[in-house]
């Protein structure tokens, strides 16, 4: 079985978003996920690190923290931020057509296998994970 980990920080701008989503897909690719999987990934963990962007980073200095492992046949990759964050709880699980957010923790979870949110005292941390089949 072969261990894969990758640990990065990045700024709270906008455009780093693709420069984590990049850094993401490319393990999860040396992992062994492709096709669907791997774009369940790449959509799933994008809401994550643009929610930690633009809703969990006081100001634009803030760094959110990625890490992400691939141990046994499970990818798992955990985002945080600086955030005073939010009651994971409450977030609706119907959101209307002409909602401006509300849809990305509904789209991480339909997408990964498991996703957990939580904030540790220190900021908001959404972990998820996605098993490799076959």
């Amino acid at each position: 079985m072969k261990e894969l980990r990758d640990q990065f920080e990045i700024t709270a701008h906008p455009q780093n978003a693709g420069q984590a989503r990049e850094r993401i897909r490319t393990l999860a690719i040396e992992a062994g996920f492709a096709g669907l999987d791997l774009g369940d990934i790449e959509i799933a963990t994008g809401e994550a690190v643009t929610n930690a962007i633009l809703y969990g980073s006081p100001d634009a200095t803030s760094q959110i923290r990625i890490l992400c492992r691939f141990t046994g046949n499970s990818l798992h990759i955990e985002i945080r931020d600086q955030g005073q964050g939010f009651d994971p709880t409450r977030v609706p699980e119907d959101v209307g057509t002409d909602a401006l957010g509300g849809r990305g923790i509904r789209l991480m979870r339909a997408l990964m296998d498991q996703v957990d949110l939580h904030h540790d005292g220190n900021g908001m941390v959404a972990r998820l994970s996605k098993t490799l089949h076959g």
